[in-house]
């Protein structure tokens, strides 16, 4: 069949890369629009995403500058992986089979899922500019959706090629591959989950007549839960598929930093602020524990690895011996 073909291209793969490049930079350029604080140029977005969080003031809300920040990196980070896939498009392996039929990590079903949450980031913007909590929050749930089912399959992709990635000696790309697409998208999913939680508690204090610091206590909760399970999951249960996963640690304690910085009142803080100090100290202390968990991991596999390796040479010359 020609599919079974590695030597021939995937027209479909390769179609999909290119939507997903010239999609992404759509995405880019609305989200460039929504950031001016008057777009009189243009009147796409009545009002500047930045400006719903000072008309919709939630106790918990990240300074200015963390989204700026955070949005930056993401779109730089995961425009590199998306470079990287285009750059694959034209790599062959010494047997002339192409790079990306061969080794499918960036399987047509990350980039069908990137492509929903990239217009699905898209109907956000246009629906939280004109102020429509309840529709922008069931959006960017579709948001995070497809980031996590891009991540689903391409760790399992991922973990089916990348001892052969290691026997070829690609390892360049076997660090190009946990930097770029697997820490990329983690960064990009764990910072739409907490800007979800955000856009619930506006919904909750704006639409459905919660207090807003009862509000805000919920996310912070809920924020917390999430953040326990994750590390649970991440270091005792799916350890073979996130051990290389760092940057969620990143993103949440620089969100919960950025919180603390906008928003303590040193003199009479409120419940919100030390609930979010204190939640700031757990995620701190689980990060630590996400690198020491790795170096443990790392040290035990390299050790039962050697020992591996003795005993089946020692086999080797025991059974010399004998014949």
């Amino acid at each position: 069949m020609y599919f079974a073909d590695k030597t021939k291209h995937n027209w479909f793969v390769v179609a999909l890369i290119l939507s997903n490049i010239l999609i992404y930079v759509t995405m880019l350029g609305f989200n460039i629009l929504s950031s001016f604080p008057i777009n009189s140029t243009t009147r796409i977005f009545p009002t500047d995403v930045g400006g719903i969080s000072n008309d919709y003031f939630i106790e918990v809300t990240p300074a200015s500058w963390v989204f700026s920040t955070v949005w930056t990196i993401i779109f730089i980070w995961n425009g590199l992986w998306l470079i990287y896939a285009f750059v694959n498009i034209f790599r062959r392996l010494k047997d002339n089979t192409l790079f990306y039929r061969k080794f499918d990590f960036l399987n047509f079903g990350v980039f069908i899922a990137f492509i929903v949450n990239n217009l699905s980031i898209i109907a956000w913007l246009f629906l939280w500019s004109n102020k429509f909590a309840g529709w922008a929050l069931f959006v960017i749930v579709l948001c995070v959706i497809p980031l996590n089912v891009a991540l689903f399959i391409f760790y399992r992709k991922f973990d089916e090629c990348k001892d052969e990635l290691r026997e070829r000696r690609l390892i360049v790309d076997l660090v190009i591959i946990r930097i770029l697409p697997q820490n990329g998208l983690a960064t990009f999913a764990t910072w739409l989950t907490l800007a979800t939680n955000l856009n619930f508690a506006t919904f909750l204090a704006y639409e459905a007549g919660a207090e807003q610091d009862v509000a805000s206590t919920l996310i912070l909760f809920i924020i917390l839960t999430i953040a326990v399970v994750y590390f649970v999951i991440e270091n005792f249960v799916w350890q073979r598929y996130l051990l290389y996963n760092f940057s969620p640690w990143f993103v949440i304690n620089f969100a919960l930093l950025g919180s603390v910085i906008k928003n303590y009142n040193a003199s009479n803080p409120s419940r919100n602020n030390i609930i979010t100090i204190i939640l700031l100290i757990i995620t701190f202390f689980l990060a630590i524990g996400k690198i020491v968990m790795f170096i443990l991991y790392k040290t035990a596999c390299k050790k039962y690895a050697n020992r591996k390796t003795f005993h089946r040479h020692q086999s080797v010359d025991i059974s010399k011996e004998e014949s």
